[in-house]
């Protein structure tokens, strides 16, 4: 009780330099906690399922002329189904899904916006999710039966039983329940809220469920315990060849193998990346405010070097203050954790966001051991550390050596500080810019005041009225349509030689003559397709063929057709900048419908709003819904964003934290050299000397220590940068400007500490001797 006692006076007296200490700590445990948690859950991805070691993921692998494809998750409908039949001794259980259900659910009258996959009758089998009743090995071989997660199921029915009632797919299809399963949790990546039986796409055609391309299936397969995992992929090539049709074999290469489910999400580049780098920030952080906090101990060591002597001279051990420094930081770091927990409650959906995981899920019990070990880490370098030094303090020399302040310890504790710093803010920079430089970089096409919504209409003949519909109202100010949009990608299709064979895969669209000209896209020459064996190719295409100017009217054949090229497009970006400039061909069509693109009027906002209105009014046995192209850009650029946001967190708590360091360090160097200053003064110096004097102290730390951060910086950016095609033009001058920029404030800080003791009379610094 007497230490606790001694320790809490010690506190109170301190209070000054310990509301500092309370203060970077808790900043510093915040953002540190919150960024390892994150990489912990995405470690943790697909984790969730049962025997989650027995679960593999199929992958394809095409090529063409001789070039392999990257692999790609996508499979050919009966791949899944072949494996489980030619490895049974291996494979215990196989599933094909399909993501081509995105319309939303309806309750009667009540819309239902849910996750829907349709799916095999493994599919609960194969994934290791638990069925809480219903038998989907038998009802998911029907048509029209849709299974239901509890959580849904529980939205639209309540307390009554699903089992046998009727729910509507997109106004079309009547849906029967058969039966509900367990939840999934967020770090899945599969997380279907509502299970759509697979025969109910066979039967009405949806796809291409076959050996010949088709390639839309997710499909996945599990083990027996114990079986021998690499048989599979040994064999997998001889028997997909097996299978597929010889003229096939000709035209293009087809392969596939299976990957731990485990490792699909973590082994991802952009997932790589991400949780190195945030790792790397996490560590700084950490490392920073725990050496900020020896820095301020070790600073105080000139005048808390008597009390220590005066304890051992009661009696105290070099333990005993040991164990006392220990329950001081644990105290500190007690109230840190406080502060964290205010920070967090008061800022929850800010950090959320920035996150973009929900706090209950970071904080998961089976992720509470990533809190506990960054605190057990601060409490070892923040109380250990220092304490040891406080305990072998000896008698004889506390009032002899302590009072004069050693720098040995300090100096490398800032060095880290200053180089921690720049490294974040040159991170931070280049993550702002390269998002800002995405977003409003020119894509090729106009998506400001678009509104773009799937659906289909029918024929020339019933998509006609639907067209001079939407040109009929007043805030519309241009109407078109093709098959997809920039933004969302479009569908694949393969080039074939002379002789037949593949070349290699385009993207493929239909779109209506005056398409082009609504979206603000530029043709290079020649004109619109206006038949159905025309079609317009972009520069790029043109390029992959090696047509050089001579691409006009140039025969080409795709689609198991004849065509002929009458315009070339400038190239458009598709998808985002994540991927390269992409090859592609629109075809013609006279129908109107698949996915609309109408130019708003301003103000756009509101009259968003009035168009879907508008058309559900009019259309109300189908579900239409419109989004802002320009949103849907946004969205692609999300992680970004909140990574964005993330290093602009952590740039200014390390920038808080380093601030406090150095008017710790400045405070202590001040007091320490009062005396020397008083005298230099007195010997005729003035205060610009003097201020030049502690300045050139820092900046010997400094300067070296911001080229390091700046040059640790530049080299995680172009880390980072590596997963766009499309990067922000950067040279080494914005970075010196950086580290100039950092160097400045901390010159300001020294200057603003120091400015006192240099202007002030220097007899009252030697009176008090």
């Amino acid at each position: 009780m007497k230490q606790l006692y001694y320790v809490i006076r010690t506190l109170l007296r301190g209070r000054g330099s310990n509301i500092i200490k309370v203060i970077s700590l808790g900043l510093g445990l915040t953002m540190s906690i919150l960024l390892f948690s994150r990489v912990a859950f995405e470690q943790s991805y697909d984790t969730c399922y049962k025997d989650y070691d027995d679960l593999y993921q199929i992958y394809s692998i095409f090529s063409a002329e001789g070039e392999q494809f990257e692999p790609q998750k996508q499979n050919c409908g009966p791949v899944a189904g072949a494996i489980l039949e030619n490895f049974p001794k291996e494979v215990e259980a196989a599933a094909s899904i399909a993501y081509f259900v995105s319309s939303p659910l309806y309750n009667g009258s009540v819309r239902i916006d849910a996750r829907k996959i349709l799916a095999d009758s493994l599919f609960f089998k194969t994934m290791g999710i638990e069925v809480l009743s219903g038998n989907p090995e038998k009802d998911l071989m029907q048509n029209d039966v849709i299974f239901l997660s509890d959580d849904l199921a529980q939205k639209i029915y309540g307390g009554e039983n699903p089992i046998g009632k009727v729910i509507s797919y997109n106004k079309e299809l009547q849906l029967t329940v058969k039966g509900t399963y367990v939840d999934l949790p967020e770090n899945a990546t599969m997380r279907p809220e509502a299970v759509i039986s697979m025969p109910t796409a066979w039967s009405r055609d949806w796809g291409n469920y076959s050996w010949r391309g088709g390639d839309s299936y997710y499909e996945y397969i599990r083990f027996r315990p114990g079986a021998d995992k690499e048989v599979v992929n040994t064999r997998l090539d001889a028997m997909i060849q097996k299978y597929r049709p010889e003229e096939d074999k000709k035209a293009y290469g087809y392969t596939a193998f299976v990957k731990p489910i485990r490792d699909v999400y973590r082994d991802e580049d952009q997932v790589k990346r991400m949780d190195s780098i945030m790792s790397i920030l996490a560590l700084a952080i950490l490392f920073i405010a725990s050496l900020n906090y020896v820095l301020i101990s070790i600073s105080s060591l000139t005048y808390r070097a008597k009390a220590v002597g005066v304890h051992k001279c009661s009696g105290a051990s070099g333990g005993t203050v040991f164990s006392m420094f220990l329950l001081e930081t644990g105290i500190i770091i007690a109230l840190a954790l406080v502060l964290m927990g205010l920070i967090l409650l008061n800022f929850q959906e800010f950090i959320e966001d920035t996150t973009a995981a929900k706090l209950s899920v970071l904080f998961a019990p089976d992720r509470i051991w990533v809190p506990l070990v960054v605190v057990l880490v601060l409490f070892i370098v923040g109380g250990i550390l220092p304490g040891r030094l406080f305990a072998r303090i000896p008698v004889s020399q506390v009032f002899r050596r302590y009072t004069e302040g050693k720098k040995g310890w300090k100096r490398p504790l800032l060095f880290v500080q200053f180089a921690g710093v720049a490294f974040i803010c040159g991170l931070m920079y280049v993550v702002m810019a390269q998002y800002n430089y995405v977003k409003d970089k020119d894509m090729g096409y106009n998506p400001q005041r678009v509104a773009i919504g799937n659906v289909y209409f029918g024929g020339e003949e019933a998509s006609g009225p639907a067209l001079q519909f939407f040109r009929g109202l007043p805030y519309v100010e241009e109407v078109s349509s093709a098959v997809s949009t920039p933004v969302w990608s479009y569908s694949g299709s393969m080039i074939e030689g002379e002789g037949g064979q593949s070349l290699f895969s385009t993207r493929f669209s239909y779109a209506l003559e005056d398409y082009f000209k609504m979206m603000g896209m530029t043709m290079k020459e020649g004109r619109p397709a206006r038949a159905s064996d025309e079609i317009v190719v972009n520069e790029a295409f043109a390029e992959r063929m090696r047509w050089g100017d001579k691409a006009l009217n140039h025969p080409l054949r795709a689609e198991g057709r004849n065509l002929k090229v009458v315009g070339v497009l400038k190239n458009f970006h598709i998808g985002s900048f994540y991927q390269p400039q992409d090859v592609i061909m629109f075809g013609y069509t006279r129908t109107f419908g698949n996915t609309v693109h109408v130019r708003l009027k301003e103000p756009f906002a509101e009259n968003l709003r009035r168009l879907n209105k508008d058309v559900s009014e009019a259309y109300p046995d189908k579900t239409v819904d419109f989004y802002s192209m320009e949103d849907q850009i946004l969205n692609k650029y999300n992680p970004v964003r909140v990574f964005s946001n993330a290093t602009i967190l952590a740039a200014l708590t390390m920038f808080f934290v380093m601030l406090m360091g150095l008017i710790g360090y400045t405070t202590d160097e001040v007091r320490r050299r009062s005396k020397e200053i008083a005298i230099r003064k007195v010997n005729g110096a003035e205060s610009l000397g003097i201020l030049e004097l502690l300045s050139k102290d820092v900046l010997y730390v400094a300067a070296p220590a911001v080229i390091i951060g700046i040059i640790s910086a530049a080299y995680i950016n172009g880390m980072w940068m590596d997963q766009f095609a499309e990067q922000v033009p950067l040279s080494w001058p914005v970075y010196i400007l950086i580290a100039l920029v950092i160097l400045l404030l901390i010159l300001a800080c020294v200057i603003w500490k120091s400015w006192r003791i240099a202007n002030e009379n220097p007899v009252n610094s030697i009176k008090s001797e």
